[in-house]
């Protein structure tokens, strides 16, 4: 109601549902990201989600070439959208990196991103909805163009305290 300032009339009729928590689409559901989830061994992992995929290369080949904590792991998840040329390339940087794991596609991934240690992603409302029900602690990268709704959403999100982001282009 204040973000939009909404009228009197209008904000009468507003109900208020909080954000959905996504953890409730997994009851009784057998996801394949469990069965991907648990060949990663025991270690602790931070997880990069890309959404699709289609725009995330550059945060992609950043979070492949990134040094991590010692014992901490990476699982990038590249998205249905992502080129295959590109999947391959990202494939065989990781290969030459200990403990780094690309997955092209998972059609459930919240079990993987409960096992996250932290999170790093573009931005997008679906992946950002699934870390806030999962309070992870999370980086968002999001994009600013060809639409600044990802960079809106972090920007307003960090105001708010609950998550940290840096600007693509940096």
């Amino acid at each position: 109601v204040g973000e939009y300032a909404f009228s009197p009339e209008i904000a009468a009729k507003t109900t208020y549902t909080g954000y959905l928590d996504h953890r409730a689409r997994l009851d009784g559901t057998a996801c394949d990201a469990a069965a991907e989830s648990t060949q990663l061994g025991d270690n602790p992992f931070v997880l990069c989600a890309v959404g699709g995929g289609q725009d995330g290369l550059a945060l992609a080949r950043s979070f492949v070439a990134a040094e991590r904590s010692a014992g901490l792991d990476g699982v990038l998840l590249t998205g249905p959208f992502m080129p295959l040329a590109a999947r391959e390339e990202l494939k065989r940087a990781a290969a030459r990196r200990p403990g780094l794991t690309v997955i092209d596609f998972l059609s459930e991934p919240l079990p993987l991103m409960m096992r996250a240690e932290s999170v790093v992603a573009m931005g997008g409302y679906n992946t950002v909805m699934e870390i806030l029900s999962l309070g992870k602690r999370a980086l968002l990268v999001p994009r600013a163009a060809p639409r600044r709704e990802q960079l809106i959403r972090a920007e307003r999100l960090k105001a708010l305290g609950f998550i940290d982001y840096i600007r693509h282009d940096e």
